[in-house]
């Protein structure tokens, strides 16, 4: 069986196969993926899988469940955007795909992540978009509604996940061009993630609904007169 590798093994051994100035972007540019693959992916489990699970957040935390929603969904596509960033932005540097391409010796490769960038940047645009006049700033026209303003490029699940796609495929043609493997961006899974709170939130739920049915048809038990512990 294959052991973990901790995070220094990992970056080490892109220095040694890349070298240092392909290592360090690459690097980077995967631990950056993983990351907003993980948030995508809680984003999804909580609401994307069923409408009976948003119906259970609806019920428990209607709300914060609203809150959590639109922070996680404008949290990816913020990030789907910088990744997107040109290289510089005046002085300041930006780790971006399109950093990749310089930085790779092989011509040929170098091309083909070209390629992969320009359909990246296409598939990503609509995030973009929503970073420039909705997110990290507040389009004064799209705000107070004027007519004929251009509404905001169409942005759903489908899209976020062709657009993260499409950088997983950016850094996946070096991995198997190196590495001759594929990182499975998509497969991100922690023990402590969305599906356990639900789970709980379930069990929470249903033993809710069955204390009140006990108190309805006065079978009380000690426990159901005790105050929720709060922590």
């Amino acid at each position: 069986m294959a052991q973990a590798k901790s995070a220094e093994a990992v970056r080490d051994g892109h220095l040694r196969v890349l070298g240092s100035e392909l290592g360090q972007v690459y690097h980077a540019l995967q631990n950056e993926l993983i990351w907003l693959y993980a948030k995508w992916l809680e984003y999804r489990k909580l609401y994307a899988t069923s409408p009976e699970r948003v119906t259970l957040l609806n019920s428990v935390g209607p709300f914060l469940f609203r809150v959590v929603q639109d922070v996680l969904w404008d949290d990816v596509l913020l990030h789907v955007a910088r990744l997107t960033d040109p290289p510089k932005s005046g002085r300041k540097s930006n780790m971006t795909i399109k950093r990749l391409a310089a930085v790779v010796s092989d011509p040929r490769l170098s091309s083909e992540i070209e390629r992969l960038v320009s359909d990246a940047e296409r598939l990503c645009a609509f995030a973009r978009e929503w970073r420039n006049r909705h997110l990290a700033h507040c389009d004064f026209d799209l705000a107070v509604k004027c007519r004929g303003v251009d509404p905001l490029l169409p942005a759903s699940r489908q899209h976020v996940d062709a657009a993260l796609a499409a950088l997983a495929a950016v850094l996946n043609r070096i991995e198997a061009h190196y590495f001759g493997s594929e990182v499975g961006f998509a497969y991100f899974s922690d023990a402590g993630d969305a599906e356990a709170l639900v789970y709980h939130l379930a069990v929470a739920a249903r033993a809710e609904a069955r204390r009140q049915e006990r108190l309805e048809h006065g079978e009380v038990l000690p426990e159901d007169l005790e105050p929720p512990p709060v922590c």
